[in-house]
Order: structure tokens, then C-alpha cells, then sequence
């Protein structure tokens, strides 16, 4: 109960607030709250579990690591199941206020992003279109194209559920066009700041 009361408090009114207004909130004493969690961070820290870890897909992984199908393919499940995963309003606005006060929740989260997704799609990147050496490491150019895609998933979330923006009914044919967009452009995009004769045959399913 404390968790959840945390989660909600910390994903409407951010961190800023003390320990007394967070158990108002939830309906308890100060003191049942620090007899689980000794500090705030302590708490922060198993909203972090909650919220972030407890949903991360070991999935995602096997998803993205599959070579019998096009990365086409495999980018469009992955982002279509991470759109989904993500789409509640604690977690995009925890990551934000997180970021803004300098808790590193969004730090962490963010590390596992790009060691497990972002690095992880720029290598097959390369595998898929046949350039350099899949085992040398990434370059920047690589990993911020990466980024514009997965930008682009993240910042409808962002839309939604800190600007109250409305948005199309069902989100996920935008985020296949994004990928079609990100996959079709990529060899081009490689060949400008790589030097690559990457192509983008897509011939697996």
C-alpha cells in the first residue's frame, strides 16, 4: 500500500515534497512509512523496482536478438510490446521529475536503455546491412540514430501523459511507420557519416 501511495504521490507531485505530506497522501502515519522504508531513498529506490524493473521484458532481448527475421520486423515487435509496457502515466512522469531533481532514476533506467536497446540495435544494425565489424564499437553517429527512434516512441508517451495532448486512437500503426522510416533512411544515413555501402535488403521475415 505504501509503494503504491508512493508511486502515485511521487508521479503527480514529483519529489520535492517531505516524507509527512507523502503518508497524508496515502492515508498513514510518518512513522509506518519510515518503519519499511528507514529513509526516502530507500523508498525511491523500491519505486524504481516497481515501476521500471518489475516490467522490463526479458523478452525485448530475444526479440531484438532474433536474426531469423528482418530487424524490420523485429524493431516494429519490440517497439510496439515497449509502447504498450510504458504507456502509464507513472512511468513516463516519474522518469521526468526524476530527471528534473536529480534523482537518478532516470539515470539508471536510461543506462539499461541504452546498454540493452540502444547499443544492442545499433549492432544488429550493422549485421543487418552487411557494414564493418558487428564486434567494434559503436559509434556515436550510430547510437544517436538509434535515439531518433526511440525518441520518437517516448515522446508521444510524453504527449500523452504530461501535455494531455490528444493522439491518434491507435498508436502503433505511427510507431511501424517509424520504424519503415528509421530502417529505410538508416542506409543512407551510415554511408554519410560512416563511409558505408550499407543496403537495407530485408529479406527475412
Amino acid at each position: 500500500m505504501i509503494v503504491a501511495g508512493a508511486i502515485r504521490y511521487f508521479a503527480e507531485q514529483g519529489f520535492d515534497g517531505e516524507t509527512r505530506a507523502l503518508a497524508n497522501s496515502i492515508g498513514v502515519s510518518q512513522a509506518l512509512i519510515f518503519h519499511y522504508f528507514p529513509t526516502k531513498s530507500a523508498l525511491i529506490d523500491r519505486v524504481y523496482e516497481e515501476v521500471f524493473l518489475s516490467r522490463w521484458k526479458v523478452a525485448w532481448i530475444e526479440i531484438l536478438g532474433d536474426r531469423s527475421r528482418s530487424l524490420r520486423h523485429r524493431l516494429k515487435d519490440f517497439y510496439r510490446d515497449y509502447y504498450t509496457t510504458a504507456d502509464r502515466p507513472e512511468w513516463i512522469r516519474i522518469t521526468l521529475y526524476s530527471s528534473l531533481r536529480d534523482i537518478d532514476i532516470n539515470a539508471r533506467y536510461f543506462a539499461r536503455v541504452r546498454k540493452e536497446v540502444i547499443l544492442r540495435i545499433a549492432r544488429e544494425v550493422r549485421v543487418e546491412l552487411g557494414f564493418g565489424d558487428s564486434e567494434e564499437e559503436i559509434t556515436e553517429s550510430e547510437e544517436q540514430m538509434v535515439y531518433c527512434l526511440h525518441s520518437a516512441v517516448i515522446y508521444a508517451l510524453i504527449r500523452k501523459h504530461v501535455y494531455s495532448m490528444p493522439g491518434p486512437q491507435d498508436p502503433l500503426p505511427i510507431i511501424e511507420a517509424n520504424v519503415d522510416l528509421y530502417m529505410n533512411s538508416i542506409p543512407l544515413v551510415l554511408q554519410r557519416f560512416l563511409g558505408s555501402a550499407a543496403s537495407a535488403p530485408d529479406k527475412k521475415e
